[in-house]
């Protein structure tokens, strides 16, 4: 299976998503013996030719397994998105190098693409605290912070996902913030990332919800509320002034609480149907 050519497979995000942790390994370590099955399976997978790949991957296996080994052939199998196939590669190297820092951040990346983004996350934040400030290990948890991001929200009608509770607006907030703290470099997931914040942002502006009602009720504070105070202004009539205040002022204010409310709730009434 040949994935559009090498160049256009190796501008997929996919292949950005196997190949970033590979910046840990020096590349002579892929390249030094080309006679090895794993330097030869690595040039099958920078082709694309998934096929080739797992066929010398699997003989590296059989020949020495050492942790790099599964971590590559798990990644043929990411490269399918079969996650269940990579998982269980991801652990083997783990079995074999409890200590592989490539098996940790392969397996995390399976779980933030099954669901499972908040033990992702776990995960990378203490592999983050060991190492403090590594760009690669800032990706992976950005990725898995933009996963949970997608977890977190409602998908509304026609698949778009939308924020349905102050929850998940608060915490899309933390989770993008925690993005641009994660110490990645990828222009995309940062991107993503202050997107959701502009929308959180806009989120939390009040907006008027029914324009009809509020123009209605508008003309009715203005003679409760308005009239009233001028009238008794006009004829000095203490009781009939204090009335129109008060009036106003709890028209004005049940107005307010009543036709107000948060951008997001305003927003979700119109995608989901629910005026």
């Amino acid at each position: 299976m040949n994935l559009a050519g090498p160049n256009g497979w190796r501008a997929t995000r996919e292949w950005k998503d196997i190949s970033t942790k590979w910046r840990l390994v020096p590349d002579g370590l892929r390249s030094s013996r080309p006679e090895d099955p794993f330097a030869r399976g690595w040039v099958a997978l920078e082709a694309g030719e998934l096929g080739q790949a797992e066929d010398l991957f699997r003989e590296a296996v059989r020949q020495r397994g050492d942790g790099n080994d599964y971590v590559a052939l798990g990644d043929v199998f990411v490269a399918r998105r079969d996650w269940s196939g990579a998982a269980d590669q991801f652990e083997r190297a783990l079995l074999v190098a409890p200590l592989s820092v490539l098996a940790i951040l392969g397996l995390a990346m399976v779980r933030a693409a099954t669901g499972a983004a908040d033990t992702a996350i776990a995960e990378l934040e203490v592999l983050a605290r060991t190492r403090p400030g590594d760009p690669v290990v800032g990706y992976y948890l950005a990725l898995a912070l933009i996963a949970r991001t997608v977890e977190v929200r409602t998908e509304g009608r026609g698949g778009q996902l939308v924020i349905s509770t102050q929850y998940q607006l608060d915490t899309c907030d933390w989770l993008a913030g925690r993005v641009l703290a994660s110490g990645t470099e990828d222009a995309q997931l940062i991107a993503a990332a202050k997107a959701l914040q502009a929308e959180v942002r806009q989120g939390r502006e009040l907006v008027w919800s029914e324009q009809r009602p509020t123009l209605v009720l508008a003309g009715l504070v203005l003679l409760l509320g308005v009239v009233p105070v001028l009238l008794g202004g006009l004829l000095a009539n203490v009781p009939l002034l204090v009335a129109g205040l008060v009036l106003g002022t709890g028209l004005v204010f049940w107005l307010f609480y009543r036709y107000r409310q948060p951008a997001w709730q305003v927003a979700l009434g119109t995608i989901t149907g629910r005026a």
